[in-house]
């Protein structure tokens, strides 16, 4: 398939007008579908401040519930055995790295087993992308004993610039749009002990919910079904007793005013932070911006509620 296929053109025009917006992924998945016979895509953001991944993409044609405990098996504890982790690490801002994938040949045992296994992941073209101190790690795959050819790879690495770009010019628009509240959320929903009891799948979900993700958009994003979402909200809100979005608010920036500098809750009398401003940190952000992020998020809840279903 030529690059200057009007098909693949109007995929790529697809990719460049979906920046910013929910259906990125979806566009990602379909222009690489179009112009590579891509079966799935799964990107995760290393962020330099954060010790494991996040999945941030994962669409395609894997079941959603096997692409979903797969992305999260990556995320939990198996990335640290990608043979290409020190170099997704180290990657510099400018052009994608590229990494050999070679049928899984240098894939620990236990990557094939809880990862390669259970998504009948075959075949695979890798890149790397830094933006904003993020390193967004891009997993092509091919499923069922099928491989990529090698017209396939020359195309899927002829526009992988651009879709590197495309992929860099998303996640600065989101950085810009909603602040790094992404990672940070992360960090807090990791760190604070309010938050221990919740699983991989429901930290994800609160996410996309404190992020302003509809049910249906979380879904899609995380390549499952919207009752799926339901349930897990649903647990997530009993996990934390309380019963609507607004809450969830309240329990974040309570979390977030709880964590000093090196992320240990602060014990204070009548559940005040008492802290020294000009030394208090959140991973080195200054607290006054953790402030303005959770006034941010307090004057949204107010302001624009979301109905719950469990609201009543």
């Amino acid at each position: 398939m030529a690059l200057d296929n009007l098909a693949t053109m109007a995929q790529i025009d697809r990719l460049i007008l979906s920046i910013g917006e929910d259906d990125f992924g979806e566009a990602l998945f379909h222009t690489t579908q179009m112009v590579g016979d891509v079966d799935h895509v799964m990107v995760f953001a290393f962020a330099e401040e954060e010790d494991r991944p996040r999945v941030v993409i994962n669409t395609g044609l894997i079941p959603a519930a096997t692409a979903a405990d797969a992305a999260a098996a990556y995320v939990e504890e198996l990335y640290a055995l990608d043979p290409n982790l020190p170099q997704v690490r180290a990657q510099p801002e400018g052009r994608a790295g590229w990494f050999e994938f070679d049928g899984g040949r240098g894939w620990d045992e236990r990557l094939h087993r809880g990862f390669l296994v259970p998504t009948g992941v075959s075949d695979m073209i890798l890149f790397a992308v830094m933006q904003e101190k993020v390193v967004y790690l891009v997993q092509m795959h091919r499923l069922y004993g099928h491989h990529f050819a090698r017209a396939q790879r020359w195309l899927l690495t002829q526009i992988g610039e651009l879709i590197a770009a495309n992929i860099r010019k998303h996640f600065s628009y989101m950085h810009t749009l909603r602040g790094p509240n992404q990672f940070l959320i992360g960090r807090v929903l990791t760190e604070a002990a309010l938050f221990q009891s919740i699983t991989p799948r429901e930290r994800l979900v609160c996410i996309g919910i404190l992020t302003g993700h509809t049910s249906e958009s979380i879904a899609r994003n995380l390549s499952i079904s919207v009752n799926s979402v339901l349930t897990y909200r649903k647990r997530l809100y009993e996990k934390l007793e309380i019963s609507s979005q607004n809450e969830l608010f309240v329990r974040i920036i309570d979390a977030l005013m709880r964590l000093n500098w090196d992320g240990r809750e602060v014990p204070t009398p009548a559940g005040r932070m008492e802290v020294n401003a000009s030394r208090a940190r959140l991973r080195g952000r200054p607290l006054a911006a953790d402030l303005a992020f959770a006034q941010a998020f307090f004057d949204r809840s107010k302001t624009q509620p979301v109905a719950s279903h469990w609201d009543n």
